[in-house]
């Protein structure tokens, strides 16, 4: 058994693994062939004579700690065929992914699991993080001013960059993104789904006070759920993402849309069951990081109720260079860090999910 990085020429061969696991080929071919991070250094896998059994790969991110974009390697694409199931291959493969990482620079690592314990034995401890439940978003009550418009890439990157990188990083965890990563990123939500066997594309809407857009939404289907996956506003602007919420909660519940729109508005179908369509939809997303937010949206009528999971987990794999940065010693800048991770004002947004 070579238990090893992929070679160039095990590109197909990795997909064609990865395809037996949902039958969706597409979803993971969408990482190789669009992520700038992409390499065949971080896919991992393990061959037993002539065939790929299983494979672990390594998405190249950064995240925001404490003001400093910090190198985090994502665990994904994990998958074993089932008759080399609990036979070591993938705890092999875990293994290499540890080392690998450490060796490639990587600070820190995340992953999404249910299999808490299979990975608890390498080094991840699960997180404990809240989902807000939106379940009156409709009924907000909001100035009329505003205009909810279809997000185009051309016209509105730039003004959405910078509301990311005003809002979205002043919080700890959010994903550190350049212009190749912003697109990037929009390629994979935006044309491809989040998860195997989901819908395949995502609504995004800019909210404009009188031009500029002064807040923003992206929204998928998820598991059967409305999940805003990400969202910004400007200083000052809370408004207008009350107004965003509302628009998006109008198409949830199924209610006629009283807010002014304009654009192209048809990927709103992604807010209703495909087998429900006339049935309403919760709107799921993130607002325990920003308690302002919560509290206008309380004052709005619409009280925010949470949700906990643990299906987070995180690892620090290079607690000296966390030191450094921490000024402090490396068993101080672990618990630092898990410190970080755990802050119900940390954020990771499910549109950088992996």
């Amino acid at each position: 058994m070579e238990v090893r990085a992929a070679h160039h020429g095990e590109r197909d061969e990795v997909l064609d693994l990865l395809a037996r696991w949902y039958n969706d080929r597409e979803f993971f071919a969408r990482y190789n062939h669009s992520d700038p991070a992409f390499r065949d250094a971080l896919c991992l896998v393990a061959r037993d004579r002539d065939r790929l059994v299983s494979t672990v790969q390594i998405f190249d991110r950064a995240i925001n700690l404490d003001g400093q974009s910090v190198p985090m390697g994502g665990i994904g694409s994990v998958f074993t065929l089932e008759e080399y199931r609990h036979k070591g291959v993938a705890s092999a493969l875990m293994r290499l992914a540890v080392d690998t990482m450490v060796r490639e620079g990587f600070e820190v690592s995340m992953l999404f699991a249910e299999r808490l314990t299979f990975y608890n034995q390498f080094g991840w401890r699960e997180i404990e993080r809240k989902f807000s439940l939106l379940a009156n978003a409709a009924s907000l009550n909001v100035p009329n001013r505003f205009v909810i418009d279809s997000f185009a890439i051309a016209r509105d990157l730039a003004e959405v960059a910078a509301i990311h990188r005003g809002y979205s990083g002043r919080f700890n965890v959010t994903a550190v993104r350049d212009d190749a990563a912003w697109r990037a990123n929009l390629k994979f939500a935006g044309n491809q789904p989040l998860h195997p066997g989901d819908g395949s594309e995502e609504y995004f809407v800019v909210c404009r006070d009188g031009g500029p857009v002064a807040a923003y939404a992206r929204v998928t289907r998820l598991y059967g759920l409305s999940i805003v996956m990400e969202f910004g506003y400007v200083a000052d602007a809370v408004d207008a993402m009350l107004a965003t919420f509302k628009c998006l909660g109008e198409e949830a519940a199924g209610v006629p849309v009283t807010s002014a729109r304009t654009g192209d508005h048809r990927r709103a179908a992604l807010l209703r069951s495909a087998s429900k369509p006339a049935g309403p939809s919760v709107l799921v997303t993130h607002t325990a990081h920003d308690p302002t937010l919560e509290k206008a949206l309380d004052g709005a009528g619409c009280p925010v109720a949470h949700h906990t999971d643990n299906y987070y987990m995180w690892r620090v794999l290079a607690p000296d260079k966390l030191a450094r940065r921490f000024a402090t010693e490396p068993d101080a800048a672990s618990a630092r860090a898990f410190e970080i991770f755990a802050d119900s004002r940390s954020l990771f947004w499910t549109a950088d999910r992996f």
